[in-house]
């Protein structure tokens, strides 16, 4: 993406920035677009201290973003060709493909020659790229939306493509071939909407990936390192020595659900965090300034109890301040025992903007539009989610349901009809029932036809984990709660319907 003429483009810090920048382009563009709206953000949160070109170009190419690459080209450009930074910004902002990013980079060139005031200028762009990303999103959750509804369509279908497998199977001959391909079509399209899906969600990052993290991760890590390599075992010994693909899942499910439901519940923790680190960071600005008072000392004037969710960690920071502890490091212990990448940032431009002398109230507004920007994006995600997972479980049940109980149906019937006319005389001693060859003993397709059921009900299981999921986002380890609900309910279905149905026609007979 950015190169430079004739030697200059074989300067080995030149190569390995061109690789990088090629990088980016497999990037999805929603995850640049995030980071570059929180770039923006710091650099318009700590311009406020009136800190030099180079300080700010220097702290911003420092930060953890992939969108930190362009400002990394422009301050090795600016320094290795004794370049004003306006110029080595008009030069990575030309070589830039990203039309959102290069339009920033180009304005900021203009900004930088033309003597304008950083701190306004950045605080502007920082807004309108923000708007200009909140507006993308709520785009793509709008798609979602309708992919999420078409998904339960597509599922729809699964049980219709079913029943049409099976009456076939009734009334007339059925062939190998018909079976795999109607199933197949099945499991093809069911497959689709879940990609579909999975393509269309917004991609975010909400855990951070620091060494210490919050106890419900932690826990969960710990957990995982034991009870997975154990449930692989237990479920795979079930599965061979039973047989039984129903005892299996729900084996699976009860080894997966622990580990779920701590994901669950730190994801919780994390959305309402999310929520409430704007208002701290807002107040603890507001006051910091209002009083003329180190952070640490506005912190004393701050009420926790209307934190909620963030006041154990708010009290824990604090008390860590009190003891005299360095505050870069009672900061840094806030950040990682939160668990949230949005806590990361937003404290990240909060902290960092007060240390390098910016104007508290500002910094603590500038972090605090960012952090509320991204927590309003994901209550509209959480609408379409909920809805999605409620529906996607109710039809999981009552499809899985379905075709076990069609499919035991078949096999009960034709077990009765081999009770009643027994083996070899099932096509010579009833006229016409030659067409109902899936009733043979021994019928290779009834065989395939179960087989194939079962297929299906695991496709189903672990799709609607999948979907559900993706519509959501969040950690793995709430996909492992999802997939052991849906493990439990297809093991229930697969363990519990086969002797109702038994029940049912033998009772009848």
């Amino acid at each position: 993406m950015f190169k430079l003429p004739g030697f200059l483009g074989k300067l080995p810090f030149v190569k390995s920035q061109d690789k990088n920048s090629a990088g980016v382009k497999a990037i999805k563009k929603e995850i640049l677009d995030l980071d570059f709206y929180s770039l923006l953000s710091y650099m318009a949160a700590i311009s406020t201290s009136g800190i030099s070109r180079t300080g700010l170009f220097k702290h911003a190419s420092a930060l953890p973003y992939i969108s930190a690459r362009y400002f990394k080209k422009a301050d090795f450009v600016a320094k290795a060709f004794n370049h004003d930074y306006a110029e080595a910004c008009r030069i990575v902002g030309e070589a830039t493909q990203e039309p959102e990013v290069k339009a920033v980079l180009l304005r900021l060139s203009g900004a930088l020659a033309s003597g304008e005031e950083l701190d306004k200028f950045l605080a502007r762009e920082a807004k309108v790229f923000g708007d200009n990303y909140v507006n993308n999103y709520a785009g793509r959750l709008e798609t979602l939306r309708k992919w999420t509804d078409a998904y339960i369509a597509l599922i729809m279908t699964t049980a219709v493509v079913t029943v049409m497998a099976v009456v076939t199977a009734i009334i007339g001959n059925i062939t190998i071939t018909m079976i795999v391909t109607m199933c197949s079509l099945t499991i093809l399209t069911t497959i689709g909407g879940v990609w579909l899906i999975a393509n269309q969600a917004p991609k975010e990052k909400r855990v951070h990936n620091l060494p210490v993290t919050s106890k419900e991760q932690l826990l969960a890590k710990n957990l995982s390192r034991i009870i997975l390599p154990l449930g692989f075992i237990v479920t795979l010994a079930v599965f061979i020595l039973k047989k039984n693909l129903g005892l299996t899942m729900l084996t699976a499910s009860g080894f997966l659900f622990p580990i779920g439901i701590i994901g669950l519940i730190d994801d919780a923790k994390i959305y309402k965090r999310d929520i409430e680190i704007a208002g701290f960071l807002r107040s603890l600005g507001g006051v910091a300034q209002a009083i003329r008072a180190t952070v640490s000392e506005a912190m004393g004037r701050l009420d926790f109890r209307s934190m909620g969710t963030l006041k154990s960690n708010a009290d824990m920071l604090y008390t860590r301040l009190l003891a005299g502890i360095n505050p870069n490091l009672c900061w840094d212990r806030f950040v990682s025992e939160a668990g949230s990448e949005q806590v990361k940032r937003s404290v990240r431009i909060f902290w960092d903007g007060v240390t390098l002398g910016g104007e508290p109230e500002r910094v603590g507004n500038e972090a605090s539009a960012f952090a509320m920007q991204i927590a309003h994006l994901r209550e509209q995600r959480k609408l379409i989610s909920s809805g999605l997972l409620w529906l996607a479980l109710a039809m999981h049940v009552v499809l899985t349901i379905v075709v076990v109980f069609i499919d035991q149906t078949i096999t009960t019937f034709t077990t009765l009809v081999n009770t009643i006319v027994p083996d070899g005389s099932v096509n010579t001693g009833v006229p016409g029932l030659q067409s109902f060859g899936v009733f043979g003993g021994g019928s290779l397709e009834l065989n395939m036809l179960h087989f194939m059921v079962l297929i299906i009900v695991v496709v189903l299981t672990v799709a609607n984990a999948v979907a559900i999921h993706a519509t959501d986002g969040g950690h793995i380890y709430k996909f492992f709660f999802y997939l052991a609900i849906t493990l439990a309910f297809s093991g229930l279905a697969l363990v519990l319907v086969p002797p109702i149905v038994n029940m049912m026609l033998v009772g009848m007979g």
